[in-house]
C-alpha cells in the first residue's frame, strides 16, 4: 500500500517508496533502485523538496511501523527491534562505537583466530564422539560479541577476505559475525547477542556426519542428494542437545533456521510467529552469506544482488520488517566492497552512511589514469564540496580487486 504526499507535508518517520521521478535521475539515488528508505533527519526532507515535488509513502513501514511489526512478525519479545524503526526517530544507535575500524582490527583479527581453533577443534570432537567443550565455545561468542559492540565493520571487513582466502573464516563464523553485527543493529541485548552467536556457529555442524562427496560435489545437486542435505538440521539439533550447558534457546534456533515466513522450509513447515525471531535473524543471514558464496557450479553474488533477492522475496522467506532492518544494516555497499567511482577512480568503502546508503567514505587507490596512488586518499561521498555545473562522484558499480592488482588485506592491517 503506498500513498501520495506532498512534498510539503513530510514528516520524519516516513517511509519514502517511491519518487515523482525515476530513481536514475536523482542524484543522490543513482545508480541503484533502492526501493525506499525511511526519512530520518530533516536534512532528508530538506534534499527531496529541492528535487522533488511530491513522493509515495508506504505508512506501514513508515510512522506506526513498530506496530506492524509487533503484529505481523512476531516480534514483540525483542524490544530493541522495533525501535529501530519509525518510532525511534532520528535513527538510535543502541550501542555506540567505542573503537574506529582501524582500532579494533588488530583485536577482532585475533578473537576470530581464536574462534577458528575452537571451532575447528569442535569439529574434530565430533568427527572423534569426543563432548565438546562449551566453555571455549561460550568464551570465544562473548569475545565476539565485545568485538562487534565496539566497531562490527571490523569483523565484518575480516570475515570478507573469506570469499577470496579459501583458507580464511568459515561460514560458521562468517554467519555468526553477521548474525551479531543485525543483532547489534536491532538493539539485542547481549544475552540475546551470546545466545545467537552460539547458535550461529552451531547450527550446521550436523553437516560433519553427512557423506563428504556430497558436501564437495561440484555439480548441482540432485532432489534426492537435497533430501539428504536437508537432515543435517535434525542432525545439529541431536549433537547440540548432547552437549552440556546448552539452553533451550540455542537448541529452538538451531532447529529452525531453516523455516521460512511463508512455511516453505524445512524441516518442520514452520511459518509466521511458530519461528522464533533469533531463528529468523540466523536463517537470514545464512541465506545471505550463502549467496554471497562462491560455489562450483555458480558465481557468487554481489551483496546488492543478494539483498535484493531477498527484499524480492519478503514476507515469503523471512518478515518483510527483518529483511529492511537487515538490508539497512548491511548496507548497499558494505564496509570492504571494491567500487568505481563514475569519476574513472577506483577505492575500497571504509565506512557507511547510514541515512544515504549509496553515498559512504571510500579510500581511493586508483586514480582516474589508472595508476596506483602512493598515499591512498579517503573522500566521504555525502559530503562533497561541489562545484557550480559538476557532477558529484558516486558509485557506479562494484569491482573485483584482483582485475586492478590490488591485495584486500593490506588496506587496513
Amino acid at each position: 500500500m503506498k500513498n501520495k504526499v506532498s512534498i510539503n507535508d513530510l514528516k520524519l518517520g516516513m517511509y519514502v517508496v517511491e519518487l515523482d521521478r525515476p530513481w536514475e535521475s536523482v542524484p543522490f539515488e543513482e545508480p541503484f533502485d533502492l526501493q525506499g528508505f525511511t526519512i530520518t533527519t530533516v536534512d532528508v526532507i530538506v534534499r527531496l523538496k529541492e528535487l522533488c515535488r511530491y513522493v509515495y509513502i508506504d505508512p506501514e513501514l513508515g510512522v506506526g511501523a513498530a506496530r506492524y511489526l509487533s503484529e505481523e512478525h512476531n516480534l514483540t519479545d525483542l524490544d530493541g527491534l522495533v525501535k529501530k524503526t519509525a518510532d525511534s526517530i532520528p535513527l538510535q544507535d543502541f550501542y555506540p562505537e567505542q573503537a574506529t575500524v582501524e582500532e579494533e582490527l588488530n583485536q577482532a583479527q585475533q578473537i576470530l583466530q581464536d574462534s577458528r581453533v575452537v571451532y575447528d577443534r569442535v569439529v574434530q570432537d565430533i568427527q572423534a564422539g569426543n563432548i565438546t567443550d562449551m566453555k571455549a565455545m561460550k568464551k570465544v561468542v562473548s569475545s565476539l560479541v565485545e568485538s562487534v559492540l565496539r566497531n562490527p565493520a571490523a569483523t565484518a571487513w575480516l570475515v570478507r577476505l573469506k570469499h577470496r582466502d579459501k583458507t580464511s573464516y568459515s561460514h560458521a563464523i562468517s554467519v555468526c559475525v553477521m548474525a551479531l553485527a543485525l543483532g547489534r543493529f536491532l538493539g539485542l541485548p547481549k544475552k540475546d547477542l551470546e545466545t545467537l552467536g552460539i547458535a550461529a556457529l552451531m547450527q550446521d555442524l550436523g553437516k560433519v556426519k553427512l557423506p563428504s562427496e556430497l558436501l564437495s560435489k561440484v555439480d548441482r545437486l540432485t532432489v534426492n542428494e537435497r533430501e539428504v542435505l536437508k537432515k543435517h538440521v535434525d542432525i545439529s539439533v541431536l549433537l547440540v542437545n548432547s552437549m552440556e550447558d546448552v539452553s533451550k534457546s540455542v537448541v529452538n534456533i538451531v532447529a529452525s533456521h531453516h523455516e521460512r515466513f511463508d512455511g516453505s522450509g524445512y524441516p518442520r513447515k514452520f511459518s509466521r510467529s511458530q519461528i522464533d525471531t533469533l531463528a529468523a535473524i540466523a536463517g537470514l543471514v545464512d541465506s545471505y552469506e550463502a549467496m554471497t558464496a562462491e560455489r562450483p557450479y555458480r558465481k557468487a553474488k554481489t551483496s546488492f544482488q543478494a539483498l535484493m533477492e531477498l527484499y524480492e522475496e519478503r514476507d515469503k522467506t523471512f518478515p518483510g520488517g527483518l529483511v529492511e532492518q537487515f538490508i539497512q544494516c548491511i548496507g548497499i555497499f558494505p564496509v570492504g566492497s571494491f567500487v568505481e567511482l563514475n569519476s574513472g577512480e577506483i577505492g575500497v568503502v571504509v565506512s557507511r552512511n547510514r541515512v544515504q546508503q549509496l553515498k559512504p567514505r571510500v579510500m581511493i587507490l586508483i586514480d582516474h589514469t589508472g595508476k596506483k596512488m602512493s598515499q591512498p586518499q579517503a573522500i566521504d561521498l555525502a559530503a562533497q564540496f561541489q562545484l557550480p555545473d559538476t557532477m558529484p562522484c558516486i558509485i557506479t558499480k562494484i569491482v573485483e580487486p584482483e582485475k586492478y592488482d590490488l591485495d584486500p588485506s593490506q588496506f587496513f592491517f
